[in-house]
């Protein structure tokens, strides 16, 4: 298994934090945020090898920070040579890009996920999930979900619905009345087999954007399941989450005061 970092988008909700630092590269608690899912993915033995798309803007300062991570991987860094908000590629975009760049990707699983998450719960668990479905020969992709209790952050989300066997049934995106709690960060898990229809997605004329597109059209062309996470994934999206974020985790790293 292989795995690809998101970080081509130039988070402008975060401006002016983000003119001249990638989200990925904000600090919180002392590291990067790409750091803590850098040391999520080292321990996984499943994980071979770590890529890390980004854009022409902020390839230099992914390179220089992936070569001081310390880490088992040897990060590599793909500029997808786009230097603007209204010229980037999108997330899937940056998928098939990486992919025509790096075509042996496409004959192992790969598990994309993006590079400006904070969460609690475990990748590896996710990876298990995987292997175990796919054990039997049938190739499925496995993603992530969180429960969501607050209906306003629903009907700005992508919203799943599963089956009694764990598959998704149901994929929509910013719904007026969400049919579940089930939301869907982006952390997927894909199989040869997904990868192949990329191009075909691209070619209907779908969104090349939001990862959970691509979702929303494969489950209705191959088997999908849901890894249903009880812990949370924290949302950097504005500085006021940004600084929530980095108030929890920095309390976390705090030592223990007197007894």
């Amino acid at each position: 298994m292989n795995a690809l970092l998101l970080a081509a988008g130039y988070a402008t909700r975060l401006y002016p934090l983000t003119l001249h630092t990638p989200k990925p590269l904000l600090p919180v608690a002392g590291k990067p945020i790409a750091q803590y899912m850098v040391e999520h993915l080292a321990s996984i033995p499943d994980v071979e090898r770590l890529l890390v798309v980004t854009n022409g803007r902020f390839a230099g300062d992914f390179r220089t920070w992936g070569a001081g991570v310390p880490s088992r991987f040897a990060i590599e860094v793909v500029d997808d040579g786009t230097t603007t908000n209204e010229t980037r590629l999108g997330a899937i975009g940056d998928i098939a890009f990486t992919l025509e760049r790096h075509p042996e990707l496409r004959r192992q699983p790969l598990f994309v996920l993006g590079g400006d998450n904070l969460v609690d719960f475990r990748l590896a668990d996710l990876c298990a999930d995987f292997q175990a479905r796919n054990a039997g020969g049938l190739p499925a992709t496995v993603i992530a979900l969180v429960r969501e209790s607050d209906p306003a952050q629903l009907r700005r989300s992508g919203v799943v619905t599963l089956d009694d066997a764990g598959r998704v049934a149901g994929f929509v995106e910013k719904p007026a009345h969400p049919p579940s709690d089930l939301t869907c960060p982006p952390f997927y898990i894909f199989p040869p087999a997904a990868l192949a229809l990329l191009p075909a997605y691209l070619a209907t004329g779908e969104s090349p954007d939001a990862p959970g597109n691509f979702i929303a059209w494969l489950y209705r062309q191959q088997p999908v399941y849901g890894h249903v996470f009880a812990e949370p994934r924290y949302d950097v999206g504005t500085p006021e989450t940004y600084a929530a974020a980095c108030r929890l985790f920095e309390a976390r790293a705090a030592p223990p005061g007197p007894a």
